[in-house]
């Protein structure tokens, strides 16, 4: 199964981000012609660039994360480990932006991440990919690793009560609809943006979330609003963790 996992892996994430492996994207009419009035594609990357500047500078739980990375000797180079990009177009999760741990980079798709604030979802998200490489030493080559992380990222940073409403397979009025939010969540994300089986993904998703699901480094808090979202970043210190701002 694991050989499967990984063959179905490579051939979809070159479909979906040809342009992490050295291909290009192929273009609409529409972007071909604004490629030929002067660079679409740029100026769609560059939108994006400034999009990711605006978070770092200004958004809470994205500081928290980078402080957490660099007070655990994992800094993040923005220069070398942010990346926007063309990918295939579309607007779900998969289409918003990946890690890609052959390099240790956060990439962005830039043709798709229109507004700020999905800049901010896909950066938080996969931030969390890189704090589980390098602080909790994950193997993102086993499905049970990859379980956990999706399970933070959906417990921590994605699961409101909204988006739980639009997740296919929710129920109202179900117990622990926040669990069940962040099972469906997790299991989405396996599937349509790591390539992982159906029936791989509810498995290793079965196993480790209790875990998982208990594991909120470096969050702190299950964020529902706006002001947990300051919360979480006010308390950042008690967890140890410093951005430059704070020295």
């Amino acid at each position: 199964l694991i050989h499967f996992y990984k063959r179905v892996k490579t051939m979809s994430f070159s479909d979906l981000y040809p342009e992490r492996r050295g291909d290009t994207k192929q273009m609409t009419l529409i972007e071909k012609v604004g490629v030929s009035q002067g660079g679409y594609h740029d100026s769609l990357k560059a939108r994006c660039s400034n999009y990711v500047i605006d978070n770092v500078e200004k958004a809470p739980m994205i500081r928290t994360m980078l402080a957490a990375l660099k007070s655990l000797g994992c800094g993040v180079d923005m220069t070398k480990q942010i990346s926007c990009e063309m990918c295939e177009t579309g607007t779900d999760v998969q289409h918003y932006g990946g890690y890609d741990e052959k390099y240790n980079q956060v990439f962005l798709c830039a043709n798709n991440c229109s507004e700020p604030g999905e800049v901010h979802g896909a950066l938080l998200r996969n931030l969390f990919y890189m704090f589980d490489r390098c602080v909790n030493k994950y193997d993102f080559n086993n499905p049970d690793h990859l379980a956990c992380t999706e399970i933070r990222k959906a417990n921590l940073a994605d699961c409101t009560y909204m988006t739980y409403l639009n997740t296919v397979g929710a129920q109202l009025g179900v117990k622990r609809e926040h669990a069940n939010c962040v099972k469906l969540r997790a299991e989405e994300a396996l599937i349509k943006s790591r390539f992982v089986p159906k029936e791989m993904a509810k498995a290793s998703i079965e196993k480790v979330f209790d875990r998982c699901y208990k594991d909120l480094e470096p969050i702190g808090r299950r964020v529902k609003n706006v002001e947990d979202m300051k919360m979480s970043h006010d308390e950042k210190f008690l967890y140890g963790y410093h951005g430059k701002e704070d020295k």
